[in-house]
């Protein structure tokens, strides 16, 4: 199941040029194992969580465990998980861009990711939001609770989810010129909530 995981698979030679060969082999003979552990841990959470913990959560987790118990340091190992997580953001956003280039597309881009906000990032998949708006200009919810942040706390390292918050700002903070990313704190960040807000700049 773990070698099916893209962030476990995409992460071998990110980890094989800081560690080495020999490194990287044994921080993935705990790290795939530990991740399928996460997995059954977890079987009876919804299926709705599935694409948050199966593909982001537990794979981040399950090398962040296997990296400290082959002996990195706390801060090293949370280091290196944030930044590739950017690494994989930064593969995102060209296409994200690509996709805003199509005419008039932007226009629509609050009432888009609300939309996407309650069907992927609801209760359903253990987040909860707040202070919710939408118009045709703009888009802002307060997420007071994060399964990203929630699970992570749990298992003892939360000190990795700024990369899932970092993410984000890679991902969302160009996609148009007429679009302003404009969230300012984050519960990876020890604020009280992610102040998410897009909105469409005045002409």
């Amino acid at each position: 199941m773990a070698k099916r995981v893209r962030y476990l698979v995409q992460i071998v030679p990110h980890l094989e040029e800081r560690y080495g060969s020999e490194k990287t082999q044994s921080i993935m003979n705990k790290a795939l194992p530990r991740y399928d552990e996460l997995v059954e841990e977890n079987g009876d959470e919804p299926k709705a969580c599935h694409m948050h913990t199966h593909e982001r959560i537990y794979p981040a987790i399950a090398v962040f465990d296997a990296m400290i118990s082959e002996g990195t340091g706390r801060e090293e190992a949370a280091d290196f998980l944030v930044k590739y997580y950017a690494w994989r953001a930064g593969g995102m956003a060209p296409m994200i861009k690509a996709l805003f280039k199509i005419p008039g597309l932007y226009r629509i881009a609050p009432r888009v990711f609300y939309s996407m906000t309650k069907k992927s990032f609801g209760p359903q998949a253990g987040f909860a939001s707040k202070n919710g708006y939408v118009s045709g200009n703009e888009m802002r919810f307060d997420m007071v609770k994060c399964p990203y942040m929630d699970k992570c706390v749990h298992y003892g390292c939360p000190e990795i989810v700024r990369g899932f918050c970092d993410a984000d700002d890679v991902c969302y903070g160009g996609m148009h010129p007429k679009l302003s990313w404009e969230r300012t704190k984050t519960l990876g960040y020890g604020a009280d909530c992610c102040d998410f807000k897009i909105r469409i700049k005045e002409s």
